[in-house]
């Protein structure tokens, strides 16, 4: 019999496999996200108009905010093997004015924004958020996330201040596809913005892939990868329809305990199923 640690100790390593973790070990590489992440890091290689701002926009659950701290730190693990100055930040939130922004990241870097002649102006800390640049061509980038809760003034104070080439200062916004932010790139255009969109969801071969290297990067045994068949792949696969997000809460149900009051999606969309098309049978 398993020992309640033992039940305990599964419980938790099912809850980090299918979490809405951001940690970048956790990454399933798959032909739609590596070829967004391809295309981000040939952006940031240019120098020229374009290159300033980029957008990442996705529907919601295809894991932009995974695809952005993956790329954060890759980026970051590119730097020269005697530079400790972090390249790019990764940013959850954009709702901020330009003066707490630049401290939010100062304080992020473990430095203090020094703005000349103590002002605390839009422009003085655009100018502290230039100079984490090495140079134009060793520019910062910020990766921000949830980037259509920008102000209004915030937004002005990027374009009233960062160069549309060659800026030291470069800005990767992360967007849900929705009205919000397409005003937002609109605001932006300007920047003749380098936009790219994450859509296709998993098929059922990159799910099943994902599942099984999900639990097994939480440390689960394969006698817990082999309790998921072709068959409940499938029908994780038809349930999530192959949204990350979704399928984290499929997956997780199908080792629920038995002990739960509830029954798993899975059980009640079976049962649904296999009762249609039977004869309704009346006791008389």
């Amino acid at each position: 019999m398993i020992s309640d640690l033992a039940m305990v100790s599964t419980q938790s390593a099912l809850g980090q496999a299918f979490s809405e973790t951001v940690d970048p070990s956790a990454y399933v590489p798959r032909e739609a996200t590596e070829s967004v992440l391809s295309s981000l890091h040939a952006w940031t290689k240019g120098h020229g108009i374009g290159t300033t701002v980029g957008a990442l926009v996705a529907t919601p659950g295809l894991g932009k905010t995974f695809l952005l701290r993956v790329l954060e730190r890759r980026i970051n693990s590119q730097s020269n093997p005697g530079d400790q100055r972090p390249r790019v930040l990764y940013l959850p939130y954009a709702g901020m004015l330009l003066p707490d922004l630049c401290a939010w990241v100062y304080g992020l870097l473990g430095r203090s924004p020094g703005l000349s002649d103590g002002r605390a102006d839009a422009a003085a800390a655009l100018e502290s958020l230039l100079a984490l640049a090495g140079n134009p061509d060793d520019p910062f980038y910020l990766l921000m996330d949830d980037a259509d809760s920008m102000p209004q003034e915030t937004v002005q104070a990027f374009l009233e201040g960062l160069p549309r080439e060659r800026s030291p200062l470069r800005i990767l916004l992360g967007l849900n596809r929705d009205a919000k932010s397409s005003r937002l790139l609109a605001a932006l255009d300007p920047f003749e913005i380098f936009e790219i969109g994450l859509s296709p969801p998993m098929s059922e071969e990159e799910t099943s892939n994902y599942v099984f290297s999900r639990m097994r990067w939480a440390g689960l045994g394969e006698q817990h990868v082999a309790r998921l068949d072709a068959h409940a792949i499938s029908r994780i696969q038809a349930l999530s329809g192959g949204v990350p997000r979704r399928v984290h809460v499929v997956a997780e149900s199908l080792f629920e305990p038995a002990s739960r009051q509830f029954p798993n999606e899975l059980d009640v969309k079976q049962k649904r199923e296999d009762w249609m098309g039977r004869p309704i049978e009346d006791e008389l």
